[in-house]
């Protein structure tokens, strides 16, 4: 028996039973709200709805023990080996005449000192506001919008795409019609670029970063940081730059060491 593990699920059921006592839900309610979890099984979308709700407070919780740059949430569009670019992601030929950025900046440790050879996975929405890689999103080649980017001697990396742009999360099931029909809410995320940071002897660093002027920014369906991860708006010609850095902390197993 894990101790661990019978705290946090007697925790998670008192919290559940106090809300339930608090607001005299009735049977009826009770049951639909089991219904509805049993439709939210059925259509594969459990890891969906866990994730716009909670995800973000495991982000909470690692934070606090971070010197460096905050972590965000990754979301569920990841792609593990994807090829690493020189300087540009690749993207369709229907998309060469959209709106560029650069992303670009420089990545330290927590003495300012730069990291040099980091390998940073960077991946962004298709103008449709889907993601390549991903079979339910029409299964386009994952090399485009995303690839893995190294940081040069001094630290720094540059990589030319094209904008992302904002979009709804799934919401044609059960978790859309919680947050839109029950919840009165909506079901966009802002445009956004993801990162994963890795380099050696460092602690991994998932974040993303927000365009300053773009919408739900601060209403994030998935509540993804709001504007501690915007980027001032700057352009260099018609190239809007996401300058972002990032100050990396000693991998974990490291500072476990020291304690």
């Amino acid at each position: 028996m894990n101790e661990r593990v019978t705290t946090i699920t007697m925790d998670i059921v008192e919290s559940i039973r106090d809300v339930l006592r608090k607001h005299d839900v009735t049977f009826s309610e009770y049951r639909a709200g089991i219904m509805h979890l049993a439709r939210t099984q059925g259509d594969g979308e459990i890891p969906l709805l866990v994730d716009v709700f909670f995800n973000s407070t495991i982000v909470e919780i690692e934070n606090r023990a971070r010197k460096g740059s905050k972590a965000a949430i990754q979301g569920p569009y990841f792609v593990p080996d994807v090829p690493h670019v020189n300087g540009e992601l690749a993207i369709e030929a229907s998309a060469k005449d959209l709106p560029k950025m650069v992303m670009r900046g420089k990545i330290t440790d927590q003495d300012g000192k730069p990291v040099a050879g980091a390998v940073i996975d960077v991946w962004h929405s298709t103008p449709q506001g889907t993601y390549s890689g991903i079979e339910k999103h029409g299964d386009l080649d994952k090399k485009y919008y995303r690839g893995k980017i190294s940081t040069d001697a001094n630290g720094r990396y540059e990589c030319k795409s094209i904008l992302p742009v904002a979009y709804q999360i799934p919401n044609k099931g059960p978790t859309g019609m919680l947050l839109e029909e029950y919840m009165g809410g909506h079901s966009w995320r802002p445009a956004h670029i993801h990162y994963w940071v890795q380099a050696d002897g460092k602690r991994d660093l998932i974040s993303q970063a927000y365009f300053e002027g773009g919408e739900h920014i601060e209403d994030d369906c998935c509540n993804g940081g709001g504007t501690d991860f915007m980027v001032p708006e700057k352009y260099e010609g018609d190239v809007r730059v996401m300058e972002v850095d990032f100050v990396l902390d000693e991998a974990v197993a490291s500072l476990e060491a020291a304690e």
